[in-house]
């Protein structure tokens, strides 16, 4: 059993063997490979659940809540900001 991470599927990336999607996680975008997916690659909108750097499972909406809500009670709160900003405004670390 590993950690993943709930993204939605918002674009196939060109090139790349048809390997890479732009999923977007909790407001931030990033480049997934896909590649370990069984069937056709996700469309536009689907969920999967994302473990270093690769999608490992196709998930609902529901499933991709009820993950999220499970990395909320580990700690790791939700944030509109990708950058992990507090609601407070305060940036938590990194280069702002």
């Amino acid at each position: 059993m590993c950690l993943g991470i709930p993204g939605q599927v918002v674009e196939l990336v060109e090139g790349y063997g048809g390997q890479l999607a732009l999923i977007d996680v909790t407001g931030a975008r990033r480049k997934v490979n896909i590649g370990m997916l069984d069937g056709e690659p996700p469309a536009a909108g689907e969920w999967v659940l994302i473990h270093m750097g690769f999608a490992v499972e196709r998930v609902t909406a529901a499933e991709a809540e009820e993950a999220l809500q499970g990395l909320e009670l580990m700690g790791r709160p939700r944030s509109a900001d990708p950058r992990g900003a507090d609601p407070g405004g305060a940036y938590s670390g990194g280069q702002p």
